[in-house]
């Protein structure tokens, strides 16, 4: 088991936000559809795709990381 470093929180956290802005932020001007619904409901479908993504690869980065398990 590990825990995070306040730094490392604020890094993910960070670069979540500006994915989820992008993501956001291209749907919004791209327009996929007429309807709002739509709209809101596929820029939360690839927002959850892309948290996955983002958290895969952040847990391949040890940055800010320290065990709990020391004995």
């Amino acid at each position: 088991m590990f825990k995070e470093s306040k730094s490392r929180s604020t890094r993910k956290s960070i670069t979540w936000r500006i994915i989820a802005f992008l993501n956001s932020w291209f749907i919004l001007m791209v327009g996929l559809t007429k309807i709002p619904f739509w709209n809101a409901l596929i820029m939360n479908l690839t927002g959850i795709l892309f948290f996955y993504i983002h958290e895969r690869i952040w847990n391949k980065i040890s940055y800010g990381k320290y065990d709990t398990d020391i004995t």
